[in-house]
């Protein structure tokens, strides 16, 4: 040994198993950080991925700017694509149709196609006036392929076009069951024939945007209002994908970046705690050895040090290992993602490593322990060499307070004593434990945040709806028998509806909507009944379920008068529903098939649902359309629903994966540092036996030291969590959403349970080696 640090090297081989625990906390600790960090980057890179095919690759739009400035502001070094872009026939009320059915116009130019939308082609984009792009559904529904010509009926008369290629279908399109015309931005400026100017506004189009990826955006904006005098409400942002990208000034958005800053902060306390306690711990039994080395003529600056690099060598294993574990869990979740909803997520990679993710677990796990062996290595450097040569000098202290015996037994009194008599070691455990607590209540602000920012899918959401054009029962009931049969088809449901029925509810009269429910549809109203019984409602003629808006005037039990087709008749009231997904502000009644047609006299349907078995085969859609035929308005909600699906499962496997791990965290730590605390006293318990105490009073001392650590830390933590909740709550959901803030009770229940459990689990290896060494082994222990 040429140098006092080569003791580093043969110090960790010899304490190899002491060290465990400490090498285990710190790859808990770098796990912890890669995995959130990790997490956080999948569910930007699966949200970025999603915010494009929701709404294209954009970020800002300009309104009120004319032609030549349109063309300053797209030849900038810094922009990728700057195209214009108008619709018109939007509402489907300016009079547009293709082969009688609604056609939206979309006016742009060539980049709008390529660098916005960002989706594969076929064909080539129009390059004259003749010339004109279909959506694929379009394609498919009038069998239409490159070359051949077709006739646009617009309210001036009608257009000849020829089809030059085929593109994406929307949301809008889908969902409204129209067709889909994409024309150059000079050929879509004829449609305005009144109108001569080159501002955009005129031909009710606005300029898109897209920059260059890793640029300042909002740095750009500001120098584009400046170079174009353009005012605030000129310039629209992307405000979901700056967001993601973290480069919005939107004021929700910097609340969201902070209440980022503070979670990111309470994970690095958590780490940097979790460590110090555990190289406390093992500084307490290694204070002989350090007085020894201070024997032999090390400074206390060289002790210090010394402890610093023998922390610091453990991470050459524990970082790898913790940011490896991490990555693997990552990479698991990316596969869950893409099994969940392979539509939104089959671009994300499953084996990619996440950047962030490892950046931040390696500097994390570096300066955590750097900062965490500040506090041991010091305490270290003040051992006395003369009390260390005779034994364990963190013990052989002189003892200012002796243990309080009134209130308990003796062994139970020394449990407390040994937690809280190092008053540092106290306040280590302590606020290693309260961080679990704090970390997870604010966490748990983020599943109040995903219910609010999203809208869950309900379970009666359709992929196809047929629907009467003119909202009459007009959809033959065989149809809907022929639609269960299809092999494609899932689950098939239909609702009649009677609108605007003048009813008589205790004198007062009011004009609610009938709507008739079958088996599937009471079954998922069930969650949402808050009186009564919907099997009453379904197997009584004249029974009725009645929704919140009636709640006041009416009761289980209660008689309505309505009046149908000039027949006044009554209904009861047989249940009542806190909800329902239909709109009318004077309520709402649900009722049987076999009561609706009782009546009304109606047996067909105004609505047709289904639900497919498989959401991706367009050639089994254009089956179900061709059955339904025309007669009918079809609407295809695939698309949205697998963007309420996307976001909803990113979402919820993100939150409740963080809460998850979390507890998880708190679980093996807690376990950790009561057997690291047991491991620093086992020869104070071999002292103990030796004079007489039972391993019964032993263990009770054992229990009553853990639960000393756990009860304050419990104490602390739901404190300060209940502070973190409140503040984060207050910053994520009631300055956006009004919701007041409420005591977080079921989610410390949860935690709290979780603290319970860890302990009682946590004592039951050490007092097992307890119980099995003897009492000189037990004083010469390791």
């Amino acid at each position: 040994m040429k140098h006092y640090l080569d003791l580093v090297s043969i110090s960790r081989k010899l304490h190899k198993r002491k060290n465990r625990m400490s090498v285990f906390c710190i790859i808990l600790s770098v796990f912890l950080v890669t995995v959130i960090f990790g997490m956080v980057d999948m569910f930007i890179q699966s949200q970025v991925i999603q915010a494009k095919k929701d709404s294209g690759n954009w970020h800002i739009s300009i309104v009120k700017i004319n032609d030549e400035e349109a063309a300053l502001i797209g030849a900038r070094p810094e922009i990728i694509a700057a195209p214009r872009y108008g619709v018109k026939n939007f509402r489907r009320d300016e009079g547009y149709f293709l082969s009688g059915k609604d056609a939206i116009i979309v006016g742009c130019d060539e980049s709008f196609i390529t660098d916005i939308l960002d989706e594969p082609t076929e064909g080539r984009f129009p390059q004259s006036d003749t010339e004109a792009m279909l959506t694929k559904s379009t394609r498919n529904r009038l069998g239409l392929k490159i070359g051949d010509s077709f006739s646009l009926k617009t309210p001036e008369g009608r257009s000849q076009y020829t089809v030059s290629g085929f593109c994406g279908d929307t949301m809008k399109t889908m969902g409204d069951d129209a067709y889909g015309v994409v024309l150059a931005t000079n050929t879509f400026r004829s449609f305005f024939p009144d109108k001569e100017s080159r501002e955009l506004e005129d031909y009710d189009s606005s300029l898109f945007i897209r920059f260059s990826d890793h640029l300042k955006i909002q740095h750009t904006i500001e120098d584009l209002k400046d170079q174009f005098d353009l005012l605030d409400d000129q310039v629209v942002e992307n405000v979901k994908l700056l967001g993601l990208t973290g480069q919005s000034r939107n004021d929700f958005m910097l609340k969201i970046y902070g209440v980022a800053v503070i979670l990111f902060i309470l994970v690095m306390i958590a780490g940097i705690l979790m460590i110090s306690g555990s190289l406390n711990s093992d500084v307490i039994q290694r204070t002989e050895f350090f007085g020894m080395v201070r024997c032999i003529g090390a400074t206390p600056k060289q002790i210090m040090k010394l402890v610093q690099r023998e922390a610091m060598s453990w991470c050459r294993f524990a970082v790898p290992c913790g940011i490896a574990v991490g990555v693997c869990l990552n990479w698991l979740l990316c596969a869950v993602l893409r099994v969940l909803s392979p539509i939104y997520f089959g671009e994300l990679p499953v084996f990619k490593v996440s950047l962030p993710g490892v950046l931040m677990g390696a500097i994390v796990g570096f300066l955590t322990v750097f900062f965490a062996a500040g506090s041991p290595a010091k305490k270290a450097s003040r051992v006395s060499p003369l009390t260390a040569a005779l034994g364990n000098a963190h013990y052989l202290a002189p003892v200012r307070k002796a243990a309080r015996t009134r209130l308990f037994k003796i062994e139970t009194a020394l449990g407390i004593h040994h937690a809280t008599a190092g008053k540092k070691n106290f306040l280590l455990m302590v606020g290693s434990f309260g961080i679990s607590i704090i970390l997870f209540l604010s966490f748990s602000v983020t599943v109040d945040f995903m219910n609010h920012a999203l809208t869950p899918l309900r379970p009666s959401a359709p992929d196809i709806s047929i629907s009467s054009k003119d909202e009459t029962c007009s959809v033959d009931c065989e149809l809907l028998e022929k639609l269960e049969n299809h092999p494609a088809v899932k689950r098939a449901f239909g609702r009649r509806f009677a609108y605007e029925i003048p009813a008589e509810i205790n004198g007062k009269k009011k004009n609610v909507d009938l709507i008739s429910y079958e088996d599937y549809q009471f079954q998922w109203a069930d969650k949402d009944l808050t009186e009564g019984s919907l099997h009453t409602v379904q197997k009584e003629m004249s029974s009725v379920a009645c929704t919140y808006q009636l709640s006041e005037m009416l009761k289980v039990g209660d008689t309505v008068k309505i009046e149908v087709n000039g027949e006044k008749k009554e209904v009861r009231v047989g249940a009542m529903l806190s909800n329902l997904p239909f709109d009318n502000e004077e309520g709402v009644m649900v009722c049987s098939e076999d009561t609706f047609q009782m009546l009304t006299g109606e047996r067909d349907y105004t609505i047709v649902d289904l639900q497919l078995k498989s959401r991706e085969n367009d050639s089994e859609v254009e089956e179900i359309h061709d059955i339904a035929g025309d007669n009918f308005k079809f609407s295809d909600q695939r698309m949205s629903n697998q963007s309420v699906r996307g976001a909803s499962y990113s979402f919820s496997l993100c939150v409740y994966g963080f809460l998850v791990l979390i507890a998880m965290i708190t679980v093996f730590h807690i376990i950790n540092s009561i057997a690291m605390s047991v491991a620093a006293r086992i020869r104070q318990y071999g002292a103990f036996r030796a004079i007489g105490l039972t391993s019964r009073q032993l263990m009770k001392m054992i229990i009553a030291e853990a639960f000393s650590y756990g009860l304050t830390g419990t104490i602390f933590g739901c404190v300060f969590g209940i502070f973190f909740h409140r503040l984060i709550f207050l910053q994520l959901i009631t300055s956006h959403w009004g919701d007041p803030w409420k005591m977080p009770c079921e989610e410390l229940l949860i935690i709290v349970v979780i603290m319970f459990l860890s302990m009682v689990f946590a004592v039951k290896n050490p007092m097992k080696r307890i119980r099995k060494l003897s009492i000189t082994e037990t004083i010469n222990a390791q």
